[in-house]
């Protein structure tokens, strides 16, 4: 977002102060990552705001704010008075479960998730994310949305949703599925994925398009849905080890290699991923700056090596040059490549992407780093959680402030156990 955004914004709050410019400033306060600005406004609207739906968009702000607490009331107020409205209702219902989440009430969360997955709702959310709101494409299949009936016998498509990550993450209940007695089980996935799931030892099929499989399909549903109907608790089922199996004959790119290779004189080696390419509600506080990595760019025990895809910015670059980092990323042609180089590696260093998700499903070592406003799977949950044994996450505790928790990760990577590696 551009200073001349923000701007405008605040121009026009002062021009005319009402609801609608509040809104528009708290939000273009946030995507500029003035955090204290934008809560302050935002508490100061939610005294304010008299109409459900005002106070319903206000709930999902402060929610992107970091301030669950509040979102948690105001949401769990306002949805009984927008049940009018199927689209607002299903918004609110979903983000006060994401709320839950975050506030470690996994089982009340669940249930609310979990109650959007059946066909009415699939009918409202499918429209949500149509061009035009014309969902016309689903409406012939909705009877075929699987709930909670047997898969035994049956022919499932598990039908695109969500990023790279989501589906990595999630992939890991099409065991289930097949051990409930699903017949065949078809997965749509992006490219990038393919090579990596064909190779992956589930018992799937990988699709591109799903037209066709819609008509001829037992059943239809969706990553998020898997995780609904499979995981009960945190931790049942439990997947302490890697899901996702690598081909054994596959070779990385020559250059890929020579650079994995090169002399480190017993240095540990460690891979980095510090942004996203995607905009999703994470953002700005999700990815960080090269520059803020500095502290553990520093540590002389370390080799680094950057996983980042896409183009470099100047200070990237540089940062890069002055602490020998190695560039990976822009060699990697695929997430299969990226899995075997993670093999090389001691630890992998991440925002939430889905290199981190690749990491966790190979069982290979992986730090987090999580924004205070992290997105809801990963709870209230401190340092372990239950998704992947070999995951370490370190949070803010304050939205936008990345210093203490990186000094607290610098601090870890100097302790080592020769046994378990890093804790």
């Amino acid at each position: 977002m551009s200073t001349q955004d923000l701007v405008t914004a605040y121009i026009a709050y002062q021009s005319e102060t009402n609801f609608d410019t509040a809104l528009e400033l708290i939000r273009k306060l946030r995507s500029a990552r003035k955090v204290d600005e934008a809560i302050v406004l935002a508490n100061k609207w939610l005294a304010r705001a008299d109409t459900p739906l005002c106070r319903a968009q206000l709930g999902y702000d402060i929610s992107c704010l970091g301030m669950f607490e509040q979102a948690e009331v105001v949401l769990r107020d306002v949805l009984p008075l927008l049940e009018s409205n199927p689209e607002t209702y299903y918004q609110i219902k979903l983000e006060l479960a994401f709320v839950k989440y975050r506030l470690g009430k996994y089982h009340e969360a669940h249930l609310l998730q979990k109650s959007l997955h059946e066909p009415e709702w699939c009918e409202v959310w499918t429209r949500l994310i149509s061009f035009n709101r014309d969902n016309s494409w689903f409406l012939p299949y909705k009877d075929k949305v699987l709930c909670d009936q047997s898969v035994a016998g049956k022919s499932i498509l598990v039908a695109g949703e969500g990023g790279i990550g989501d589906l990595l993450q999630f992939s890991r209940y099409m065991e289930n599925l097949r051990q409930e007695g699903a017949t065949v089980i078809y997965c749509q996935a992006p490219r990038a994925l393919h090579g990596l799931l064909e190779n992956s030892g589930l018992p799937i099929i990988i699709v591109d398009n799903t037209h066709d499989l819609m008509r001829d399909c037992d059943f239809i549903t969706w990553p998020f849905a898997l995780f609904t109907r499979y995981q009960k608790s945190p931790y049942f089922p439990n997947f302490a080890k890697e899901y996702l199996a690598l081909s054994s004959g596959y070779q990385l790119p020559d250059i890929i290699q020579e650079k994995l290779h090169t002399k480190t004189e017993g240095r540990q080696k460690i891979g980095l991923v510090w942004r996203s390419e995607t905009t999703v509600r994470h953002e700005p506080f999700r990815s960080l700056d090269l520059g803020v990595l500095e502290p553990l760019l520093a540590t002389a025990s370390v080799e680094f090596f950057s996983m980042q895809v896409g183009d470099l910015n100047e200070q990237e670059s540089a940062l890069m040059e002055r602490y020998k980092v190695v560039d990976l990323g822009a060699h990697l042609r695929s997430f299969e490549d990226a899995a075997h180089v993670l093999e090389h590696l001691d630890l992998l260093i991440s925002i939430d992407s889905a290199p981190a998700h690749l990491a966790g499903a190979r069982n290979r070592p992986v730090w987090l780093l999580l924004s205070q406003a992290c997105d809801y799977r990963w709870c209230d949950w401190l340092r372990f959680t239950p998704w992947y044994s070999s995951m370490r996450l370190y949070r803010q505790t304050t939205l936008g402030d990345w210093q203490p928790t990186i000094a607290e990760m610098s601090a870890a990577l100097l302790v080592k156990d020769d046994k378990s590696g890093w804790q």
